[in-house]
C-alpha cells in the first residue's frame, strides 16, 4: 500500500471504494450549490486549504475526518452521513499493515506517554512541604482506596478481557472522581492508548475523532455533561449515540470510557419525569442502560486502618484527617477551606467577580470566561454605592490578582488558562472558575434570574458562539425571550418571534402568532430561500403544518405531514395518524401508526400502544411498550402509559405491576399511583410501606399536598421545587401550580410560585399550566400569568 506524506500527516492512498467516494463527492458539491457558496467561500468559513477543498468536491482523494466536520459546519448539514459515506470509500488495509495503520490514525497518547494528571483536569492538592524544602511531596497524596474503586478495577479487568464499558463516577465538586479515574488508567497495559476529546470544542472533539478510535482505548470524559448536554440538545444526542454504537461494536473494542459529572449534570441527562419534554433520550439511554455508575459521596468514607497508613505516609492527608469538617477530606486536599478564605477576603467588586463567574457559568457558558465578560458581567451586578465605592481605576487587574493567586498549591479561585502548544494565543485573558465554587454557586443561584444588564453584558463579551446559544437557551428557558431571540443563530434562528405574542395564552393570539409566521414562511418560500436551503424548507415545512392547524385548517397540514412522510421523515407518520384519529378513521389511524412504529418513530408506537390497549389486544400493546423503552429515546413513560390503560380496563394487577415497572426503571412519580391503587383496594398497611419508599425515592408530591392542604404554603414550595432541584421530576411543581391557581384564595400564592419557577428556568412548565388552566375555563388565574411572563421579558431589555 502507498501512501504520500503532507507536513507530518500521512494520507492512505491505496486502493478506494470509487462509488462511495463519487457519493461523497457528489453530495458536498450539491450542498456547496445549494447553500449558494464557492470553493473561496468554503476556503474563508473552513479555514481550510483550497487544495484540499478541491479534492473533496471533485472525489479525486478521501478526505479526512478534520475535512469532513470542517465543511460540514459550514455547509450547515449533519456531519454523520458525511462520515458513513468516507468510511465506506476509505481503504482498507491489508493485515500486514493494520497496526502502522492504527498507529498513525488513532488519536490520543500511550497509556505509557501519559505522566502529568492535572493534563486530565485532576485537582491539585495543598502544600504542606517544610520550610526547608528537604522531603518534597509527590505530586498527587497517597490514594486511598473506597468503594467505588471495585466498580473500576472489574471495569479495567473486564476490558483486558476484551469487553468495552463506560463507567461513571457521579459526585460533588472535589470528592475525587477523577483522581480515581487516573488511579484506575494505571492499571493498564503500556500499549493501551488514552484519548481526552477537548478541541475546538468538546462535543466536535468526539464527532470528528470517534470513527478513528481503535481496540485498546480509554476515552476520558471528565465532566461529561460538556459532552452530551449541548446548548443545542441535537449535537449532544448525536456524540451520545455514536457511543452507544461504538461500545457495542464488537470488532472496535476493547474501549473503556470513564466519565466523571456532578449530581445536577447527572440527572438533568437521565431524568425522565413527565411533563418535561425529554431533550437527552440517546444520553440516558447511554448512561443509564448501556454505562455503569457509582455515587461518591461528599463525606470519605473508607477503610479507617487504610486512612491512617496514608496519614503515616503523606503529612497531606494526616492534616486533612485532622482538621477536615464533616469528613470532607478530599475537599480540604483540594484547597476549598482556602479558596472560600480567600473569597471571603476579596474586596465587594472581587466577590462581584466571583458572582458573576458562578451565573456566566451555570447560564450555560463554558470554562474559558474572558476577562472582559467578567469586568462587564461583575458590573452589571454592582449597586450604585458599591460601584461608586469600590470601583476605582485597576480594580480588575487588582481583584484578578487576588483571586487568582494559588492558595496553598492549589488554584485561585478565578485561575488563568495557559495556552496550549499549537493553538493561536486569545486576544485577551481567559479564567476558570474554580469547580467547588461553580457547584456552589450553582446551587444557591438556583431560583435567580440575573438583571438584564447582566444578559446583554454576558452575551456581547461571550466567548465563542456555543457559549452565546447556551446562554440564549438559558435565557428562553426563563422567560426571557427578547434575549433570547437577539441571538440570530439561537432559539429564534427562524425569524418566527413576535414580541406582542410571545407567550399570549388566549386562542386569539395564537391565531394572530400563527398567521404572522405563515406570513414569514410564505415570504421565504416566494424569495426562493426554501429551495436553496433545504434543511431550512424541511423545518419550514413542519412550522408550516403546526400553524395551519392552529388556524383551524387541519386538512392542509395534514397533507404537509404526508408529504414529509413520503420523503422519509418518521415524525410525520405520528401527525397523519392524529390526523386520521380526530376524524374518527380508527383503522386510517392505526394504518398510520403501525407504519411509523415499523420505522422506529417513538410517538407512532405510543399512538399505537394506546389504539391496541382501547380495543382491547394488550398483549400486543405491551410488545410494543417494551420496544418502547428499549428503543433509542429509552422513554420510560410508556411503562406508566400503559399501566393507566390497564387502570381504565379494570385489571389493577396488571396496572400495578406496570407502575411498578416505571418505578424500577426511575419514573418516580408513579408512587402516587401505587400508593392510591393500593389504598382503593384496602390494603393501607402496603399503602403506606409505598408512601415511605416513596418518600426515600425522592417522591414529593404526596407529602407536598398534604403540607399545602394544612396551609403550610412555604413547606409545600420546599416540596415542589425540591424534585426539580434535584433533577428528578418537575411533576410536583406543575401540580402545585395547578391546585393553586385553580382557586381564587390561592392565586396569588400560585402565581408567587410561577415568578420563582420561571426565574429557576422552568418556563416551559408555567407555560404548560397556563393552557391547561385556559382549556378549563379559568380565565383570571391566566391574566395573572400573562402579566408574569410579560413582566419577566420587559424586564429583560437591554
Amino acid at each position: 500500500m502507498k501512501t504520500v506524506a503532507r507536513g507530518t500527516e500521512k494520507e492512505d492512498v491505496g486502493e478506494v471504494h470509487k462509488e462511495s467516494l463519487s457519493e461523497l463527492a457528489e453530495r458536498l458539491r450539491t450542498l456547496t450549490v445549494q447553500r449558494g457558496l464557492t470553493i473561496g467561500g468554503l476556503e474563508q468559513r473552513t479555514q481550510l486549504g483550497r487544495t484540499t477543498i478541491s479534492q473533496a468536491l471533485n472525489g479525486n482523494k478521501v478526505p479526512t475526518v478534520r475535512t469532513l466536520v470542517a465543511l460540514a459546519r459550514a455547509l450547515g448539514t449533519d456531519v454523520e452521513p458525511l462520515l458513513a459515506l468516507r468510511q465506506a470509500a476509505a481503504p482498507r488495509p491489508d493485515r500486514r499493515h493494520r497496526a502502522g495503520f492504527s498507529a498513525r490514525e488513532q488519536p490520543g497518547w500511550l497509556v505509557r506517554d501519559v505522566h502529568d494528571p492535572f493534563d486530565l483536569e485532576v485537582h491539585r492538592a495543598i502544600d504542606v512541604s517544610a520550610d526547608d524544602e528537604t522531603s518534597p511531596l509527590p505530586v498527587l497524596p497517597v490514594y486511598v482506596e473506597r468503594d467505588h474503586d471495585a466498580l473500576l478495577r472489574e471495569a479495567v479487568h473486564g476490558a483486558l478481557q476484551g469487553r468495552s464499558a463506560l463507567v461513571t463516577l457521579i459526585g460533588g465538586s472535589s470528592t475525587g472522581k477523577t483522581r480515581a479515574c487516573w488511579e484506575a488508567v494505571q492499571r493498564l497495559p503500556d500499549e493501551w492508548r488514552l484519548w481526552h476529546p477537548i478541541a475546538p470544542s468538546h462535543a466536535d472533539a468526539v464527532l470528528a475523532g470517534l470513527p478513528e478510535i481503535g481496540p485498546r482505548t480509554v476515552l476520558w470524559l471528565n465532566e461529561i455533561q460538556h459532552y452530551l448536554g449541548t446548548s443545542d440538545p441535537t449535537v449532544g444526542e448525536r456524540v451520545a449515540a455514536v457511543l452507544r454504537e461504538l461500545l457495542r461494536t464488537p470488532g472496535r473494542g476493547p474501549v473503556l470510557v470513564l466519565a466523571t459529572a456532578h449530581p445536577e449534570d447527572w440527572n438533568g441527562l437521565t431524568a425522565t419525569s413527565a411533563p418535561r419534554l425529554d431533550p437527552h433520550p440517546q444520553a440516558r439511554a447511554l448512561l443509564t442502560g448501556v454505562g455503569l455508575s457509582a455515587q461518591i459521596p461528599d463525606h470519605f468514607i473508607c477503610d479507617p486502618a487504610a486512612l491512617e497508613a496514608a496519614g503515616q505516609a503523606d503529612p497531606r492527608i494526616a492534616e486533612a484527617s485532622a482538621v477536615a469538617a464533616d469528613g470532607q477530606l478530599t475537599q480540604y486536599l483540594a484547597g476549598v477551606p482556602a479558596l472560600l478564605d480567600r473569597v471571603k477576603h476579596a474586596t465587594p467588586m472581587g466577590r462581584l467577580l466571583i458572582l458573576a463567574a458562578a451565573q456566566l457559568r451555570r447560564l450555560g457558558h463554558g470554562l474559558a470566561l474572558p476577562a472582559r465578560a467578567l469586568e462587564a458581567t461583575a458590573a452589571s451586578l454592582a449597586s450604585d454605592r458599591t460601584w461608586d465605592e469600590d470601583a476605582r481605576d485597576g480594580w480588575l487587574e487588582d481583584a484578578l490578582e487576588h483571586l487568582s493567586a494559588p492558595c496553598r498549591g492549589v488554584p485561585g479561585p478565578l485561575s488563568p488558562i495557559r495556552t496550549r502548544p499549537g493553538t493561536p494565543p486569545p486576544d485577551q485573558p481567559l479564567y476558570r472558575l474554580s469547580d467547588y465554587l461553580f457547584e456552589l454557586g450553582r446551587y444557591e443561584l438556583r431560583h435567580d434570574c440575573p438583571p438584564a444588564p447582566f444578559w446583554a453584558a454576558a452575551l456581547r463579551h461571550a466567548h465563542t458562539d456555543e457559549d452565546r446559544r447556551a446562554l440564549a437557551r438559558s435565557a428562553h428557558e426563563r422567560g426571557r425571550i427578547r434575549v433570547s431571540a437577539s441571538v440570530p443563530d439561537g432559539t429564534d434562528i427562524f425569524g418566527l418571534y413576535n414580541r406582542d405574542s410571545a407567550y399570549l395564552l388566549g386562542q386569539e393570539a395564537d391565531r394572530t402568532r400563527a398567521e404572522g409566521a405563515l406570513a414569514k414562511i410564505g415570504e421565504q418560500r416566494a424569495s426562493g430561500e426554501l429551495e436553496r436551503h433545504p434543511i431550512l424548507a424541511y423545518i419550514y415545512g413542519r412550522q408550516e403544518a403546526q400553524h395551519l392547524k392552529e388556524i383551524g385548517e387541519p386538512k392542509r397540514a395534514a397533507a404537509i405531514w404526508r408529504e414529509r412522510a413520503d420523503q422519509g421523515h418518521r415524525d410525520a407518520f405520528v401527525h397523519v395518524g392524529h390526523h386520521h384519529l380526530g376524524l374518527g378513521q380508527r383503522a386510517e389511524a392505526e394504518r398510520w401508526f403501525r407504519r411509523g412504529a415499523e420505522a422506529g418513530e417513538d410517538d407512532a408506537m405510543q399512538g399505537l400502544v394506546s389504539m391496541l390497549a382501547e380495543d382491547g389486544l394488550f398483549d400486543e400493546a405491551a410488545e410494543w411498550t417494551e420496544r418502547i423503552v428499549r428503543n433509542g429515546s429509552g422513554d420510560i413513560c410508556a411503562y406508566s402509559g400503559l399501566a393507566y390503560h390497564y387502570e381504565r380496563a379494570g385489571n389493577l394487577t396488571q396496572a400495578k405491576a406496570y407502575f411498578r415497572k416505571a418505578i424500577d426503571a426511575g419514573l418516580v412519580d408513579c408512587y402516587e399511583d401505587l400508593v392510591r391503587l393500593h389504598a382503593q383496594e384496602g390494603d393501607i398497611e402496603r399503602a403506606r410501606r409505598l408512601w415511605a419508599e416513596g418518600l426515600e425515592a425522592g417522591w414529593t408530591t404526596g407529602a407536598m399536598m398534604r403540607a399545602e392542604n394544612r396551609g403550610d404554603y412555604v413547606r409545600a414550595d420546599e416540596l415542589a421545587l425540591a424534585g426539580r432541584d434535584h433533577g428528578g421530576t418537575v411533576e410536583p411543581l406543575r401540580r402545585l401550580l395547578w391546585h393553586r391557581l385553580q382557586q381564587p384564595n390561592t392565586v396569588p400564592l400560585g402565581a408567587a410560585l410561577a415568578r420563582t419557577a420561571i426565574d429557576a428556568g422552568e418556563a416551559f412548565i408555567v407555560k404548560a399550566v397556563a393552557s391547561m388552566l385556559s382549556a378549563a375555563g379559568h380565565h383570571h388565574a391566566v391574566e395573572t400569568l400573562q402579566r408574569i411572563f410579560d413582566d419577566v421579558d420587559e424586564s429583560s431589555d437591554p
